[in-house]
C-alpha cells in the first residue's frame, strides 16, 4: 500500500467531509445514547449541525490552501455548534488549526502536536471538565498519539490506530462516570467523534466520494426530527502583542493564567508565536486588560466574516445606536405559548429552541445583534446551550452581553418576571439570582426505552419526573408523582406553583393537575399556562 506522509489541503477538506457524512449515518445512534430515556437525545444532532456548517463554508472556498480550509472548518464549526458537544467539537478542530494554521502541508507528527493542542484548548473552554465524556475521548487520543508516535509509518497508518484507539476509549466511558455506566451507555459525544474519526480514516485510506446528499442537509431539521452548568458574568478576550519571546514570555503568561483565575473562570490563554490569546470570565475585565499590557501592546479582536446579517439589518429597521436603549433581553423558548408569555413580559428578542432542538452560537448573535441596548440579558434556560450562548456573548464587541445561566424555562421566565429596567446593573443582577436560587423547576417527560437509574427499573412509557436536574420519580401514576416531587422540593415551603401544559396535554388535564394540587398542598396558589413545548407533557415551577 502506498505510503501517505503528508496531508494537503485538498485532502483534508475532502476527509473532513467525509466525517461529516459518517456522523450523519449515525446520527440517530448517538442521539439514543442520552443518559436518561427520555425523547430528548440530541447529542449526534448537535455534533453534525456544527460539521454541516463548516462543510457549507469549505464549498465557498475558491482554493485547497491548507491554512484557508481550517479556517473555514474553526468558523464552520463554531457558528454552527449547537448545545454542549457542539461547541466542544467546535474547540477540539480550533485548537488543531492553531497548531498547523502556517502549513500549507502537514506530516504525522505535525498531527499527532496538533491534536494534544486541540485537547487543551477545549478542556479550556469548560470550567468543569467532566471525565468519561468527549473531553476524556481527546485527551485519552492525544496522550495515546503522543506515546506511539514514532511507531506510525504514515497518516493511512495513524487514522487506522487511531480509530481503533478510540473505539477502547469509547467503550471505557462509563468507567469514569457512573451516570453511564448504570444507564449501560456509553458517552454520545465521545461516540460522536468516533465516528469523525473514522471518517476522516476512510478518506485517508482512498475512499474519498462525498455523498450529494451532504449538501442538502438542513440544520434546522435536524433539530425538528429529533448537562455542566456555566457561571460567567463579562466574558472579556484579549489579543496582546507581545514585547517579551522565550522563557520570559512563557513566564509572565504563567503568571497572567493565575492572575486570570483569582478573578474569574472559564481562563484560556495561548500564546502563538508571540501573539497571545486570553479569554477569562469575571466581573473585573480592567484588571485583565490591565494584566495584559504587562505582555506587550494590545490588538483590538476582528471577527471576520463570522458576522450573522440578521433580519433586522437586512430590512434596513436598525436604530440609530444613541437611541439605543439600557437593558435587552434575549432567551429561548420551547414552545408558541411559552414565547407569547416571555414576549408577554417585555423579552425582545424569542429564539425557538430547547431539547432536540438547541439553538446555535449563531442563532444566539443574530438575536444579540438584532437588539438595540446598551447592555444585554440572555437567558439560555437549558443546561446544554449555555456554552453556544457564552460563545456569541464573546464575539459582540460593541454591546456588553451578560449570559444568566438559567437551567430550565422556569428559571428563565422567573428571572424575566423580576427584571426590572430602572435597576442599576448590579442591583439587578443580584435580584434576578437570588430569584433563580429559588426556583424549583419540576419536568415530566416519559421514558422512550426501558432503563434504569438509582437500582430503579424504567419501564418503556412510563412517566419520568425530573427536579431541577435529577429524576425523582417514574411510574404510569402521573399526579403521584408530582405529588411525590412537590414534597421533595418542599412544596409546604413556598407559595406559587405554575404548570405549563404542553403539546402532549390538555387544558383539562392541567386544571386537573392543579386541583390535585390544591387538594395536596393547602397553602399553594397554582396558575395554569399553555407552554406548547413538545416531550414534556408538563412543566412546572415551584416558587
Amino acid at each position: 500500500m502506498e505510503k501517505l506522509e503528508k496531508l494537503d489541503g485538498r485532502l483534508f477538506k475532502i476527509a473532513f467531509k467525509k466525517a461529516t457524512e459518517v456522523l450523519m449515518i449515525h446520527k440517530d445512534e448517538i442521539n439514543e445514547l442520552n443518559v436518561f430515556p427520555v425523547p430528548d437525545g440530541d447529542t449526534g444532532s448537535n455534533m453534525l449541525a456544527a460539521m454541516v456548517e463548516a462543510c457549507r463554508r469549505l464549498d465557498e472556498l475558491k482554493s485547497d490552501f491548507l491554512p484557508d480550509v481550517l479556517d473555514a472548518i474553526t468558523k464552520g464549526t463554531l457558528m454552527g455548534a449547537r448545545g454542549n458537544s457542539g461547541v466542544i467539537l467546535s474547540q477540539i478542530f480550533r485548537g488543531l488549526s492553531e497548531a498547523l494554521s502556517n502549513k500549507s502541508e502537514i506530516s504525522v507528527e505535525d498531527f499527532v502536536y496538533a491534536l494534544d493542542n486541540a485537547r487543551r484548548i477545549a478542556y479550556g473552554a469548560v470550567i468543569k471538565p467532566v471525565e468519561g465524556t468527549l473531553l476524556t475521548l481527546i485527551r485519552l487520543l492525544a496522550n495515546y498519539a503522543k506515546k506511539e508516535l514514532k511507531y506510525f509509518k504514515d497518516f493511512k497508518d495513524l487514522f487506522v490506530k487511531l480509530q481503533i484507539a478510540a473505539e477502547k476509549i469509547v467503550e471505557m466511558t462509563p468507567k469514569f462516570l457512573d451516570k453511564l455506566k448504570e444507564s449501560g451507555v456509553v458517552d454520545a459525544g465521545a461516540k460522536g467523534f468516533y465516528y469523525i474519526i473514522q471518517g476522516f480514516k476512510e478518506a485517508i485510506l482512498g475512499d474519498t466520494k462525498v455523498r450529494e446528499i451532504l449538501l442538502e442537509v438542513d440544520t434546522e431539521k435536524l433539530f425538528k426530527i429529533a448537562k455542566e452548568d456555566i457561571k460567567n458574568q463579562y466574558c472579556t478576550e484579549v489579543m496582546i502583542n507581545s514585547t517579551m519571546r522565550g522563557e520570559e514570555l512563557e513566564r509572565y503568561v504563567e503568571d497572567l493564567k493565575k492572575s486570570l483565575v483569582e478573578i474569574g473562570d472559564s481562563v484560556v490563554v495561548v500564546n502563538a508565536g508571540g501573539i497571545v490569546r486570553l479569554h477569562v470570565h469575571t466581573n473585573h475585565p480592567g484588571v485583565a486588560i490591565e494584566k495584559s499590557l504587562e505582555i506587550g501592546e494590545i490588538i483590538k479582536v476582528k471577527i471576520d466574516n463570522m458576522k450573522i446579517q440578521h433580519t433586522e439589518l437586512m430590512m434596513g429597521e436598525v436604530e440609530d445606536k444613541k437611541k439605543r436603549k439600557k437593558y435587552g433581553m434575549v432567551t429561548v423558548s420551547p414552545g408558541e405559548g411559552i414565547t407569547r408569555i416571555m414576549k408577554g413580559l417585555g423579552v425582545d428578542k424569542v429564539i425557538s429552541g430547547g431539547q432536540t432542538m438547541n439553538p446555535s452560537t449563531a442563532d444566539f448573535k443574530e438575536a444579540i445583534d438584532s437588539v438595540e441596548a446598551d447592555t444585554i440579558f440572555v437567558f439560555p434556560n437549558n443546561s446544554n446551550v449555555i456554552l453556544s450562548a457564552q460563545r456569541a456573548a464573546e464575539m459582540t464587541e460593541d454591546k456588553e452581553v451578560i449570559v444568566i445561566p438559567t437551567r430550565t424555562v422556569q428559571e428563565g421566565i422567573s428571572a424575566i418576571v423580576e427584571f426590572r429596567e430602572d435597576l442599576e446593573k448590579d442591583e439587578l443582577l443580584k435580584n434576578i439570582k437570588q430569584v433563580i436560587n429559588k426556583v424549583r423547576s419540576i419536568s415530566v417527560t416519559y421514558a422512550i426505552r426501558d432503563s434504569s437509574f438509582n437500582g430503579v427499573k424504567i419501564k418503556k412509557g412510563d412517566f419520568l419526573v425530573f427536579l431541577n436536574d435529577e429524576l425523582v420519580g417514574s411510574g404510569k401514576h402521573l399526579f403521584k408523582l408530582i405529588r411525590e416531587s412537590l414534597k421533595i422540593g418542599k412544596g409546604e415551603e413556598h407559595e406559587l406553583v405554575t404548570i405549563y401544559y404542553g403539546k402532549d396535554a390538555s387544558e383539562e388535564e392541567a386544571k386537573a393537575l392543579a386541583s390535585f394540587i390544591e387538594e395536596n398542598f393547602t397553602d399553594l396558589e397554582v396558575e395554569i399556562y399553555e407552554g406548547g413545548q413538545p416531550h414534556y407533557k408538563f412543566l412546572i415551577s415551584l416558587e
